[in-house]
Parts: C-alpha cells; sequence; structure tokens
C-alpha cells in the first residue's frame, strides 16, 4: 500500500501543469533570494555585449549609480508603504514639486540648507496628506495617489511657469556633490530604514498588516499609526531623492519625477518584494532593484531602442514579475488586497 501511494505521487509530481510548476519555482527561497541578483547579471551581460563592451564605459555606469540612488532612495521609503499592502503612485508628482519648492527657496535666500529642508520638508508634507485622505476619510490610497497626482504636478506646472525649467548655481550641485551629500544622504537613510524595518516593532507591525490585516487589528496593532509611519518614512526617501534630481542637472523642470512612480514599482518586484505586502517584504530590495532598473533603461537606450517601446518593455516586465511574487491565494486567510 506504502509503495502504491508512494508510485502515485510520483506520478503527480510528474505530471504538473505548467502553472503549478510556476507556482513550486515561485516558492522556493532560494528563488526569491537568488533572482533579483540573477536578473541584474543578466542585464549587464546582455547589455555588454549588444553595446561592443561600451556599457561598461566609466561614464555610463556613473549614470547608471546616479538613476539607482534617485529610485534606491525612493523605493527604500516606499517598500514602508508596499509592506502593509498600500498602493500609492503620486511619488513622482511629489517628488517634482518637493524639488521645485526646494529650488525656489534656494534662489530666494541663497541658502544651500534651505534646499534640502524646503525639499524635505514638502515632500513629508505631502505624503503625510495623502496617508490622512486614506486613514481619517478611509478613500483607498490607491485612489488617493491617482488623483493627488494630477493637482501636485499642476501646481508644479504653475510654480516653474512657461520656461519649463529653473535653474540653480551650478556651484552649489557641484559643492554637493563634490562633498558626497548624496552618497552619505544615502547609505544613512538606508541603515535608518534597514533599522526601522527589521528591528523595531513597527517595521514588524507593518510586515504583519500587509499579510493579515484583520488578525494584526485583533492583536491590537494600530493600521493608522502604522500607515502614517510608513507613508512619513517613504515621504523622507522622496524628499533626499528630489535634492538628488536637482543636483544631478542643476536644474528643476516640470519633467522632473516623471515615470518614477512606474521605475519604483518595478525596481520593488526586481528586488525581490511583493508590492501586495506581507512578511516576504523587506527595506532592501529597492536598492538592488534601482540597480537593475537604472541598468535597463540605459541599456535600451544605448541600443537604440525609442523611449515609447521602453515604456512598453518595462510594463510587460512589471507584470510578469507581479505575477511571480504575487500572493497564492491558498495560503488563507490572508489581506483582501482590493
Amino acid at each position: 500500500m506504502t509503495a502504491t501511494s508512494s508510485a502515485n505521487t510520483s506520478g503527480k509530481e510528474l505530471h504538473l501543469n505548467w502553472k503549478e510548476r510556476v507556482d513550486v519555482i515561485r516558492s522556493n527561497r532560494w528563488f526569491l533570494m537568488a533572482f533579483p541578483f540573477a536578473m541584474l547579471a543578466l542585464i549587464i551581460l546582455i547589455f555588454g555585449g549588444a553595446t561592443g563592451g561600451n556599457f561598461f564605459r566609466v561614464s555610463v555606469l556613473k549614470g547608471i549609480l546616479s538613476q539607482a540612488i534617485i529610485i534606491g532612495t525612493c523605493a527604500t521609503g516606499v517598500s514602508f508603504i508596499y509592506s502593509n499592502g498600500n498602493l500609492d503612485i503620486s511619488i513622482g508628482a511629489v517628488l517634482g514639486m518637493g524639488a521645485t519648492l526646494g529650488v525656489l527657496a534656494y534662489n530666494a535666500t541663497n541658502i544651500t540648507p534651505l534646499l534640502i529642508l524646503v525639499s524635505v520638508g514638502v515632500s513629508l508634507g505631502l505624503m503625510a496628506f495623502n496617508c490622512t485622505m486614506s486613514v481619517v476619510c478611509h478613500i483607498k490610497t490607491i485612489t488617493v495617489a491617482i488623483v493627488v497626482t494630477q493637482i501636485y504636478s499642476a501646481i508644479t506646472t504653475l510654480l516653474i511657469g512657461g520656461a519649463g525649467t529653473i535653474d540653480i548655481a551650478y556651484e552649489t550641485s557641484s559643492m554637493l556633490e563634490d562633498g558626497g551629500f548624496r552618497y552619505i544622504a544615502f547609505f544613512g537613510y538606508f541603515i535608518l530604514c534597514l533599522v526601522v524595518y527589521h528591528f523595531t516593532r513597527i517595521g514588524r507591525e507593518l510586515r504583519f498588516l500587509g499579510g493579515n490585516e484583520t488578525c494584526a487589528q485583533q492583536t491590537g496593532m494600530s493600521s493608522g499609526k502604522a500607515t502614517y509611519v510608513s507613508f512619513l518614512m517613504a515621504g523622507l526617501g522622496v524628499g533626499l531623492a528630489a535634492v538628488f534630481s536637482v543636483i544631478d542637472v542643476s536644474a528643476v523642470s516640470v519633467e522632473t519625477g516623471s515615470g518614477l512612480g512606474m521605475d519604483v514599482m518595478l525596481a520593488t518586484v526586481l528586488g525581490g518584494m511583493s508590492i501586495f505586502g506581507g512578511s516576504r517584504s523587506n527595506a532592501y530590495a529597492g536598492l538592488i532593484g534601482a540597480l537593475t532598473v537604472a541598468a535597463l533603461n540605459k541599456g535600451l537606450l544605448m541600443v537604440g531602442v525609442p523611449s515609447a517601446f521602453i515604456q512598453g518593455i518595462r510594463g510587460v516586465i512589471f507584470l510578469a514579475l507581479v505575477y511571480m511574487n504575487s500572493e497564492r491565494r491558498d495560503l488563507l486567510p490572508s489581506r483582501m488586497q482590493f
């Protein structure tokens, strides 16, 4: 009887359909750990060969790193929002408005620290407003994000005016760049996020709420408090990224932050984290994914792929990765995502 049962089990394993095989692969913890690094290595090898080695030029690698720091700073912060099952795609508009007001404040006073303080402060305030609309008014975060994106973008366009660009003194951006402000601020923020997310009670609560909100609330956890913490941590990251964006080009424009929301979501899933939250959430996925996204963007441009097609390619990759990282309905009870 035992031999018969064993044979039946082996037969079932040999006749798994493609969906069941994918489920087996994506549930393997070694796959989840290795996948982000494998994707990064694959993209580097593909574009390194496709560009005849030009992809490895110092100027290209510096450009990739510069873009990755902006995406990675935002993605690291936004991982707090994703961890408890919320979505916010307004960060590009928040970054644009924060950077614009920061540049205007600097140009009016010529005080460099004011550029940083205003950019970060505005970003924190806008993300806190988004959170309040969700927590107090009980509007889904994704709905709030869609609406405020239009509002923030319109305000930014009015502030910048017909010129479409506001410059700052090159000496100021060069001083911040040469002084290593970007790298110091990024790694300081990254370490803060790691500590809060993985070694504090609030980090554990965020992951618990993302995995099962009902059970978490029954144990006395406050969904509202955790949501505010997640949005404020994200706001801090977006504010720093706004400063990094200004440093990059010594200016702010109506295009600043454009497309950042998709880059951040793509970086999150490429880093091995589910945008639906839960126990698989982590604060470092955004950094790994940001390097991959920046390399992908640069590589596609270097091989001559039109920008419109790049958006389509990234969209297809994103959908495939969301499926690979999505929850499986047999793991009940679970948070209702939609």
